[in-house]
């Protein structure tokens, strides 16, 4: 604990990106900071995070919060909780009872599933389950199908004693076109609404970022930092992702000009780093060939950020997005176009990361 402030262990992986020097600015790190604003959340998270996860039924072990619902804007570190506690259990019980999926994951499995007369064995396999982390609950397809399944996989979790851990930017009472038993469950659990960090935990949380990043910067600026840095903690890394820029831009006043297309990357690594978190994806699924249509949809969505937001050409950006042929990128940057012109949820995804993306 350090003023007030306490740091939660979490497994390390390179799940979320980086603050490293190639550009990337969400946290690689193996905690979790959490400050008095957001004292609630502490008992419950440690509480998934005891060092023996049990492995046996027993009523000595059954959760006295269920559903654990984390609910925030973008950049609270809700994914970054949520995969750590998975990967916790997972290092202790193993992979097979311990599931990760994104709500709109689980909506593509379930009619999956019932194309393939395989409903069956998905039930199953849910009811298993010691852990269940869904993500992104406000993406859930409102088809009554996907809810009412939910909802029973639900019942079943807890009838088993299971964990569930939820994450959603949108309370479930507040969400009209969820089904009301669905509402009912979500709603019989622990919600947790996790604030923007204080000025005690910014303070932590921008020494973290410099210390991951390896930048040099005393106590007095990184107080000076966090009182003009408010906000979630995304944007907290991204401030000391500027303030070592602006100190390298003053250190090299005098030395040649470095031409925009040779900083472009570094912005569109910036991109691509946001986009993986926002919709709970890793940066390697979306540089690789897989064509899952959440991952095409979210590398147009980089696609058309890196046009808007830099000077890269479609070559440039196939050759950072996995070396893709700019024919490729071309296409993924006109579909966004179309979609932005009707749909709904696309606008307020590009809104929402350019938001974040250009915050100081």
């Amino acid at each position: 604990m350090v003023y007030g402030v306490s740091r939660i262990a979490l497994p390390s992986c390179d799940l979320g990106g980086s603050l490293r020097a190639d550009g990337n600015f969400a946290p690689r790190v193996s905690h979790f900071v959490l400050g008095p604003e957001n004292r609630l959340a502490l008992a419950p998270i440690e509480r998934l995070l005891e060092a023996n996860v049990p492995t046996q039924h027993s009523s000595d072990v059954t959760p006295v919060f269920n559903p654990l619902l984390l609910l925030g804007p973008t950049g609270m570190g809700k994914s970054h909780l949520a995969r750590g506690i998975t990967r916790h259990w997972r290092a202790n019980i193993g992979e097979s009872t311990v599931e990760y999926l994104t709500a709109v994951d689980f909506a593509r499995q379930l009619r999956t599933a019932r194309e393939e007369n395989l409903l069956a064995q998905f039930r199953e396999q849910l009811a298993s389950l010691r852990l269940l982390v869904l993500e992104d609950l406000h993406r859930l397809p409102a088809r009554i199908f996907v809810q009412r399944e939910l909802r029973d996989t639900l019942d079943t979790l807890l009838d088993n004693d299971a964990s569930i851990v939820i994450t959603s930017q949108t309370p479930p009472a507040t969400m009209p076109d969820l089904e009301a038993g669905l509402r009912d469950r979500l709603c019989g659990g622990l919600t947790v609404r996790l604030q923007n960090p204080g000025m005690e935990t910014r303070v932590e949380l921008l020494r973290q970022a410099a210390s991951d990043r390896g930048v040099l910067i005393d106590d007095d600026q990184l107080e000076q930092l966090a009182q003009k840095t408010e906000g979630t903690a995304l944007q907290l890394f991204r401030a000391i992702a500027e303030f070592e820029l602006s100190r390298s831009d003053s250190a090299a006043e005098d030395a040649p000009a470095v031409p925009i297309a040779d900083r472009s990357p570094l912005a569109f690594k910036q991109i691509l780093a946001v986009v993986a978190r926002y919709f709970s994806l890793t940066q390697a699924a979306l540089c690789s060939p897989v064509r899952r249509k959440s991952l095409v949809y979210a590398r147009g969505i980089a696609i058309h950020l890196a046009r808007s937001l830099t000077d890269l050409s479609y070559a440039q950006i196939g050759h950072s997005l996995g070396r893709r042929d700019h024919t490729t990128v071309l296409h993924a940057s006109r579909t966004i176009d179309k979609r932005l012109a009707t749909d709904a949820t696309t606008q307020q995804d590009v809104e929402e990361l350019k938001r974040i993306l250009t915050a100081v």
